[in-house]
Parts: structure tokens; sequence; C-alpha cells
């Protein structure tokens, strides 16, 4: 169980690390009339998005497993993360089609 907690954990710091520099290239992207990336605002947005609710995800686990619950994956948090993922895309082929 420990195991599996420190690799969700690891994965959440990742998930955060990636947050974190999405989000201050947006804000540099805010400023800079170009694109950086060939992405606007409105796509890193969504990726920060994206990479924050899976964050959220994962530490929502990690609590369920501290908590000794079991922690299956169901089909509403594979469809959730798939809507995600998919929506996402479509605003970063928008986004690069400009």
């Amino acid at each position: 169980m420990e195991k599996k907690i420190k690799g969700l954990k690891i994965v959440e710091a990742l998930l955060l690390i990636g947050t974190i520099i999405i989000g201050i290239i947006t804000v540099i992207d805010i400023f800079i009339p170009d694109p950086l990336f060939l992405l606007d605002e409105a796509a890193l947005t969504t990726i920060t998005g994206l990479l924050t609710y899976l964050s959220a995800m994962i530490s929502k686990k990690i609590e369920k497993i501290k908590k000794g619950d079991k922690t299956k994956t169901d089909i509403k948090e594979i469809s959730e993360i798939t809507n995600k993922v998919s929506e996402t895309a479509s605003v970063i082929k928008k986004s690069r089609s400009k």
C-alpha cells in the first residue's frame, strides 16, 4: 500500500509541476503577442485545467487508500478523463489552426 501511495504522490507532484510550468507560460503568453509553442492562451489554460483535474483525482485516490478504501477506477472516471482530454485536444487543434 505504501508503495502505491508513493507512486501516486510522484505522479501527483509531476502533474503539479506541469501545471505550474504551463501556468507561468500562460501568463507570459498573455503579454507576448506571438503565442508560445504555437498555442494561444485558451489552449494553455485548458492544458492547465486538465493537469489540475488529473492531480485532484490522484489526490482523492491517495486519500482513499490512506483510509483503507478500495480505489478501483470505474467507467464514470474513465469517461470524465476521456472527455477532459478530448476537450483539451479540441482546443489545442483550434489554437493551432488560427
